[in-house]
């Protein structure tokens, strides 16, 4: 990967998310329930809810009509609560992407996991239809120069650092639509438990499920600046964002109910 990044790729990759991200604004400025800490202690917790079935029938029909993933509207959805939290047209969110897409690395057992940035402008109250076309641009854009590392991009950029918050992201948005499988142990039987880590790496992390018959949602929050209320109703605007999106595709974002705090 070292020898490939630098034979003259990673300048091309470096040109692409210089110019995707000029003038991109250097935090996402969500209003808190407590002042920010001087320096990160990454306390978290979370909550969770649930995207009805019906929801979820209604969007894979939206996502083969507008030819976008369920990646792209469930996004698109976050990055209009987002807006509204934040008062902010230009909306950058972090995402993890696999970084297997070479031969070599698919039989290893390790974290190749990489961050993307998705850049994202909701301004001028543009449609359901209209904003998933960005959002479509934005994530191609990214999945075709993914293979930068993040820390390379961190570098590159030269943010002002600051101890109290992430640098270029702040919030991440994260879908996970595997299939779960039990792992298959001779003599042994064994079952998934959730586990309260007490940890947030970010401001913000929405963590997106989808399943047989719903989609779960949970959300990581940073307990120096959230409260559990808070987070709760975060977690019910992006619901009742997605369940309006999926009903009323031609409406203006500005019309799709959830809170601007």
């Amino acid at each position: 990967q070292r020898e490939w990044l630098e034979g003259g790729v990673r300048e091309e990759l470096l040109a692409y998310w210089r110019e995707r991200l000029s003038g991109a604004p250097p935090v996402l400025e969500l209003p808190t329930d407590r002042p920010r800490p001087a320096v990160q202690s990454h306390l978290g917790a979370h909550e969770a809810t649930v995207v009805p079935g019906e929801v979820l029938e209604g969007l894979h029909k939206l996502c083969e009509r507008e030819e976008v993933t369920v990646f792209m509207v469930l996004l698109a959805a976050f990055k209009v609560l987002l807006a509204r939290y934040s008062g902010q047209s230009d909306v950058v969110v972090g995402t993890p992407v696999a970084n297997r897409n070479r031969v070599e690395v698919e039989p290893l057992i390790g974290f190749f996991v990489n961050t993307l940035v998705f850049r994202t402008d909701v301004g001028g109250d543009p449609t359901v239809v209209e904003l998933l076309d960005r959002v479509r641009e934005t994530a191609l854009g990214a999945y075709a120069n993914q293979d930068l590392p993040y820390s390379e991009l961190v570098k590159a950029l030269r943010p002002e650092r600051d101890l109290s918050r992430s640098p270029v992201v702040q919030v991440m948005f994260a879908l996970a639509n595997t299939p779960d499988t039990e792992p298959e142990l001779v003599g042994l039987t064994a079952e998934p438990l959730d586990v309260e880590q007490g940890a947030a790496r970010f401001d913000l992390s929405l963590l997106v499920k989808e399943r047989d018959d719903d989609v779960s949602v949970a959300l990581e929050y940073c307990t120096d600046l959230f409260e559990p209320a808070t987070a709760c109703r975060i977690l019910e605007d992006y619901r009742r964002i997605v369940t309006e999106m999926v009903n009323n595709p031609d409406t203006p974002i500005s019309r799709l109910s959830g809170s601007s705090r």
